[in-house]
């Protein structure tokens, strides 16, 4: 028989504080299997964790009350610290791992506390300490799956997938952590001014632990969608994708900031950060989902216009992080995750899609005619080295749940807020400085590739050559206008810019040749080429005002792959376009061919009077 609410509550109370190690030893003393709560209450621990899961569901499903959620997040403390004590107590394995029916209903547990927190919830105002509350309570309750099913992210996929409710599940744990994300953005708000009571005791400690909790929230969810089979399941969910529920997610993480109030709390910041840069790249996981178009998904549910901010953020970052520093902003200490990097994956996507690729168009070849403007130092720097003056750092949370419950928890009977416990961070999933630079120039090319792609089955005719002309005509205006940050005298002056560019392309190009083998892929190297050496009369045009290349063609030059195989002088014979390149042409003549055309780009003795 269960044991009933009146037993299990007072138990609960009284036992989540215990850490897994004292449990295990009051345990080796008692041979009966049972623990005494209170000083004088006893029980067993075996029954306690039959029945825990089934009362914690019937708390979830009952109508709430001020405590619910206080009380729930003491349970799932409890809970853990029990599935914690399997390894060293078979009864608990036996209960825990082997009973079916209480393992389906564990899962069952995280799905409804999932619906509770993220479900279609109305809107209302919450107190500091509330908020903070539901925040652990997400963050708690999806680390939970990793104590009752396994530490591999592998594992917990198999496990939700075969549940009939998943679909319910992907649903509500993005909408709980965007829940969380929502009433986070408050508190980056705050400023010195705003009312104490509203904001609660301690407005930096409660936003710094608010920042953790989300972080870790939606680093699981992250963990999870890095498995194909779970990330093609949420680019199919209907009601995430279809209507947009994801992308609203985004917006609210992109557009997150933080009052000068927060400018020294370096924890936070760099927490802010990395929550941005996870869900850029859990965006692109979905995006690139094996056999699903998630944009196209989106258009057919008459949506797409919700992508455009995504879109817009996306090209803010990358402005921003082409024309700094990392060093200026970052430190090893506090890193801030790959902003700039998984902000260049998804514009790759992007400015491959047919939807996005004008808008692409029109404002980042601006912003790469200003990286082409570089001096030929800096860009070589940039661009064309294995070894960068300074790159962005990533880390994971090593998320403690019984810390961040005892912690939150700890703020009802406490008159003070305790230190925030600080996690540690791991960065063993970082790369290497030659891997982050090959990937970043390689994104780079590859956009270049993409924007410069015409297929007319899906382009209107007008946007025929905009690319290219745009980036030519870009590098006649002021750079500091196009980026931020990079000082005049990295920019080469416009009396000796169509050299300098010349340079820097044919530096990139050369560099192109060794990315082949460091991820680049031959296809969009071909473009790339096709690129660079339709670029040598443009800018002799531009710079020279000389019409004569130009002038001796009866019509204009073509500029886009999709003709190219008709231009005696573009070698470029197997590739009709970006995705239909002939694999088995004579690879190495054409590329040493191209390197002459590279080089003759270098070297054309360009008048720059």
């Amino acid at each position: 028989m269960l044991l009933q609410a009146k037993h299990l509550i007072p138990a609960v109370n009284g036992l989540h504080w215990r850490e897994s190690l004292e449990i295990h030893k009051l345990l080796q003393d008692n041979k009966d299997f049972c623990i005494y709560y209170n000083n004088v209450e006893k029980i067993s621990v075996e029954k306690l964790a039959v029945a825990l899961p089934v009362h914690l569901l019937a708390v979830i499903k009952a109508p709430d009350r001020d405590d619910k959620f206080e009380y729930l997040l003491s349970g799932i403390r409890l809970l853990h610290t029990l599935c914690e004590l399997i390894s060293r107590h078979s009864k608990l394995d036996q209960v825990l791992l082997d009973d079916c029916v209480l393992s389906a209903m564990m899962v069952d547990l995280v799905i409804n506390a999932m619906v509770a927190l993220g479900g279609n919830r109305k809107e209302s105002w919450k107190s500091d300490n509330e908020s903070l509350v539901e925040a652990t309570m997400v963050a708690s309750t999806l680390h939970l799956l990793h104590g009752f099913i396994s530490p591999e992210f592998v594992d917990i996929v198999q496990v939700l997938l075969a549940h009939s409710k998943v679909d319910l599940f992907i649903e509500t744990a993005f909408g709980a952590v965007h829940n969380v994300v929502r009433s986070l953005e408050a508190k980056l708000l705050y400023r010195g001014s705003d009312h104490p009571k509203k904001l609660g005791a301690s407005p930096l400690k409660s936003a710094k632990f608010h920042c953790q909790q989300a972080e870790a929230a939606l680093q699981f969810l992250h963990s999870l969608c890095q498995e194909k089979l779970f990330s093609k399941r949420v680019a199919k969910n209907k009601e995430l994708c279809g209507k947009g529920g994801l992308l609203m997610l985004a917006k609210s993480i992109l557009s997150l900031s933080v009052s000068p109030g927060f400018v020294k709390e370096a924890t936070t910041v760099a927490s802010m950060y990395r929550i941005k840069a996870k869900v850029l790249s859990l965006l692109h996981h979905i995006f690139e989902a094996d056999s699903v178009s998630f944009l196209d998904e989106l258009e057919r549910a008459g949506n797409l216009h919700l992508a455009q901010p995504i879109a817009s953020e996306v090209l803010s970052l990358l402005k921003v992080g082409l024309s700094e520093s990392p060093n200026d902003i970052a430190s090893h200490d506090y890193p801030m995750g790959f902003v700039l990097l998984n902000a260049m994956r998804l514009a790759e996507v992007f400015s491959d899609d047919s939807n996005f690729q004008r808008f692409f168009t029109d404002h980042f070849s601006t912003i790469l005619s200003a990286l082409f403007c570089l001096s030929h130092e800096e860009f070589v720097s940039m661009l064309c080295s294995s070894a960068l003056s300074s790159r962005e750092d990533d880390a994971t949370l090593d998320y403690d749940l019984f810390k961040s419950a005892g912690w939150v928890l700890s703020v009802f009977s406490s008159s003070s807020l305790l230190d925030v416990p600080q996690f540690k961070l791991n960065f063993q999933n970082n790369l290497t400085m030659s891997s982050y630079a090959h990937q970043r120039t390689s994104l780079v090319i590859k956009i270049i590739a993409n924007l410069h792609c015409f297929a007319p089955e899906v382009c209107i005719e007008e946007d025929r050559n905009r690319f290219i002309k745009d980036f030519v005509s870009g590098l006649r205006k002021d750079p500091v206008s196009m980026t931020i940050q990079l000082p005049n005298s990295s920019y080469t002056p416009v009396a000796q810019r169509a050299t300098s560019v010349c340079r820097n392309i044919c530096s990139l190009l050369r560099h192109a040749d060794f990315l082949i083998t460091n991820g680049l892929d031959f296809k969009d190297l071909m473009m790339f080429r096709v690129f660079c050496k339709q670029l040598q009369p443009l800018i002799r045009s531009e710079f020279e005002g000389s019409q004569a290349t130009v002038k001796q063609r009866k019509e204009p030059l073509n500029l886009n792959i999709e003709r190219a195989s008709e231009e005696p002088n573009v070698r470029v014979e197997g590739a009709a376009t970006k995705y239909n390149v002939n694999e088995n042409m004579e690879i190495v003549p054409r590329l040493k061919e191209s390197d002459a055309d590279a080089c003759n780009l270098e070297t054309s003795s360009l008048d720059t009077r």
